[in-house]
């Protein structure tokens, strides 16, 4: 249970493999209300700080744009065909993501008995120690591909790369408490959230 002042509140992850739906799980949450912080989002803010980007640069060299900021695509070409440069920039990231993360549920918290962390790397951040609960989304990795390619302009060995970069789908599973399957539209992915919600399977969870 995540403990700071309210003794009832519950820290829910949603994690899974990329393009399995995780944002579309977390927009519907924050429809209804729910507080979701986005720990990728938080990364994408990280890469602006001095600090990691002097050292993201130390590391990797030249990845700077025009604007002075991390070049995000050269520096994804970099680390999801290098699985050592890629542990490279989570030993600089991950700590740091982790700490926000924290540090916004901590002020959640004290108005909220709920609070959702939409989080990629749950795992990999050691970020899963904090949480009550994991909500893992799930679909096969051809539907996956599918949908990197269309969404984010790749080629098929560019989303495999990206699929392969992360933990396998079977380590997620093992680790869920509750799977959603995303393999279908929209609307059944979030039939599955409402059910959930009105469940709050997290609730005996201690």
């Amino acid at each position: 249970m995540f403990l700071w002042y309210n003794f009832f509140v519950r820290l829910i992850a949603i994690t899974g493999g990329i393009a399995t739906g995780k944002s579309v799980v977390s927009r519907y949450l924050r429809s209804l209300g729910y507080p979701v912080i986005d720990a990728d989002e938080i990364g994408h803010e990280i890469l602006g700080c001095k600090d990691v980007k002097s050292k993201i640069v130390e590391r990797f060299g030249d990845i700077l744009d025009l604007k002075g900021n991390i070049d995000r695509k050269k520096l994804g070409s970099i680390v999801f065909s290098n699985k050592d440069k890629l542990r490279e920039l989570d030993e600089i990231t991950h700590p740091k993501i982790t700490d926000e993360v924290l540090h916004r549920a901590k002020e959640l918290e004290i108005v909220n008995d709920e609070i959702f962390v939409e989080a990629a790397v749950l795992f990999e951040m050691g970020l899963d120690k904090y949480v009550d609960f994991i909500v893992v989304t799930d679909c096969p990795d051809e539907i996956r591909i599918k949908r990197m390619i269309l969404r984010d302009h790749l080629s098929y060995e560019e989303a495999l790369k990206r699929i392969n970069s992360q933990m396998k789908r079977e380590e997620y599973l093992k680790r869920a408490n509750l799977i959603v399957d995303t393999s279908g539209d929209v609307n059944k992915t979030l039939e599955q959230i409402f059910e959930m919600l009105n469940k709050k399977p997290w609730c005996g969870k201690i």
